[in-house]
């Protein structure tokens, strides 16, 4: 007897004498859908709700379709973000009732579809996406520059932890699209990884500077703790050329302080530039970065400091005026420093 699944075409070759009724049940090892046999041989789906956690709790095949086809059912928006790329089955874990959408999936499924574009063309040939995850990196030196806490609202990414390395996009603060500045950590470069207070993530690392990001998600930090504290312990190979950033253009890795991209000849934004710009004018170098709300904000901030140093000018008031210079001058230079500290974090495309 040849069965068809309805749900997905498999054929299925069954013998005649293994059926001692009219009509039966079986499941499709291929896409866990529930299949009714009724003589001589006719197949239509069950169309019942009760199939329906039949289907997502059905033990698959090796190829695992059957998980996937129940996380797209969920999420139709993944269809367009290729398998080979992302590892969704073990990114995505369902409930206990075998359903995939639930607050956390929900959460990753985001974080995926805003950096889905610059993912693809970030990754190396071959290489997956085998853990997500959402945090802020922790840049003490902003929070001590006057404004700094503003810069928060740019200091989000997307961590992606594929099978070679650690992957950080920058996304906005909705996290609807990334941004600026991405990063890499190789696995071999980390000694240790560990969760901090607060949903912290800090990575102390073998040549290089520790990396802190909070307002990490508890499910997140746990599964990337664990996943990254495994490749790192298990690495074997020579140890790699540690270079951090990665070019926007080409995103092949560089080493700091290029203005240039050596391998498809992109131009970057300077930090020095920036600088100088906040010099003049607060505000001026975050736009030029584009940063768009802090440079506003802070053009707004230096327009109220000079309308109080002009009006002390206006009316000769001398002791008014050094305050007021005093504090021009304090507001300019912090704000260069911090545009300047900024621009460095990254490259950006001129």
């Amino acid at each position: 007897m040849k069965i068809i699944c309805p749900t997905c075409n498999k054929t299925y070759q069954i013998q005649d004498d293994k059926f001692s009724s009219p009509r039966a049940k079986a499941t499709c090892k291929n896409c866990g859908g529930i299949i009714v046999i009724e003589a001589p041989g006719a197949v239509r789906a069950e169309g019942s709700e009760e199939s329906l956690p039949r289907r997502r709790q059905a033990i698959p095949s090796p190829d695992g379709n059957a998980i996937l086809v129940g996380i797209l059912d969920d999420f139709p928006q993944l269809r367009q973000i290729p398998s080979d790329r992302v590892a969704l089955k073990e990114i995505l874990s369902p409930d206990k009732k075998g359903r995939y959408k639930t607050r956390k999936n929900k959460l990753k499924v985001k974080i995926l579809m805003a950096v889905s574009e610059v993912m693809d063309k970030a990754l190396k040939h071959g290489e997956r996406v085998v853990r997500i995850g959402k945090g802020t990196a922790y840049y003490p030196a902003e929070l001590f520059l006057g404004n700094g806490w503003l810069t928060m609202m740019y200091n989000h990414y997307a961590i992606l932890a594929t099978d070679q390395r650690l992957l950080f996009l920058n996304i906005n603060s909705r996290m609807k699209r990334t941004t600026h500045y991405l990063f890499q950590i190789l696995y071999e470069d980390i000694e240790k990884v560990k969760r901090g207070m607060l949903g912290s993530l800090v990575f102390l690392r073998k040549r290089s500077k520790r990396r802190v990001f909070t307002n990490v998600s508890r499910h997140m930090s746990r599964e990337l703790k664990d996943f990254i504290a495994e490749k790192a312990a298990n690495f074997t190979g020579p140890p790699r050329e540690v270079l951090e950033n990665i070019c926007p253009s080409c995103f092949v890795p560089l080493e700091k302080g290029l203005t240039v991209c050596p391998t498809c000849r992109a131009s970057f934004k300077e930090p020095k530039k920036a600088s100088l710009r906040s010099l003049v004018l607060p505000g001026l170098g975050d736009l030029y970065l584009g940063h768009r709300a802090l440079g506003t904000l802070e053009l707004v901030g230096s327009v109220l400091v000079w309308t109080y140093a002009l009006t002390l000018i206006m009316y000769g008031q001398r002791e008014g005026l050094f305050v007021a210079l005093f504090v021009l001058i304090f507001y300019n230079g912090m704000d260069g420093i911090l545009t300047y500290f900024m621009a460095k974090k990254g490259y950006m495309l001129a």
